[in-house]
């Protein structure tokens, strides 16, 4: 089974202009856990994931280690997220992108985001998005296929 048989072809992006609020938004608004990120001619420029989001927004253990009273009391979290909500996309983004072809086979995606601990493959064709694939559609149709399902 080919990627393009199961790809998305509506694809939802955010723009590398759009700061993490309106990302986030995006992404709730849709119920989608990530998204490609394009330029302004929409070139596949990164991902965003709600990892990425969380990141930047909250402190990890080495801040928190760092200095703990930065981040007590839900006042003090609240006005260091009120700070961040103007960061661009584009300092937030995965850079790297991983992408696969449409005629590329599913188990191969499967492979690569197995491997890679990726939930999202962006669909590239002559370097243009055309679609983007996940980890359920992928997995849902193998065992569908494999297991006659």
């Amino acid at each position: 089974m080919k990627i393009k048989e199961v790809m998305i072809k509506k694809v939802i992006t955010v723009k590398k202009e759009q700061t993490l609020i309106e990302a986030a938004q995006v992404l709730v608004k849709n119920n989608i856990s990530g998204a490609p990120v394009v330029d302004s001619r929409g070139k596949l420029v990164g991902m965003l994931s709600e990892k990425d989001l969380f990141r930047a927004l909250y402190p990890d253990i080495k801040d928190i280690l760092k200095d703990v009273r930065l981040w007590l009391g839900k006042e003090k979290i609240k006005h260091r997220v009120e700070a961040k909500r103007g960061i661009l996309v584009e300092n937030l983004m995965i850079k790297k992108i991983i992408s696969i072809g449409p005629e590329a086979e599913i188990l191969e995606a499967g492979s690569i985001m197995l491997t890679g601990k990726i939930h999202r493959l962006p669909v590239v064709k002559n370097k243009k998005l055309v679609g983007i694939v996940s980890r359920p559609d992928i997995f849902r149709n193998l065992l569908k296929a494999d297991l006659q399902i």
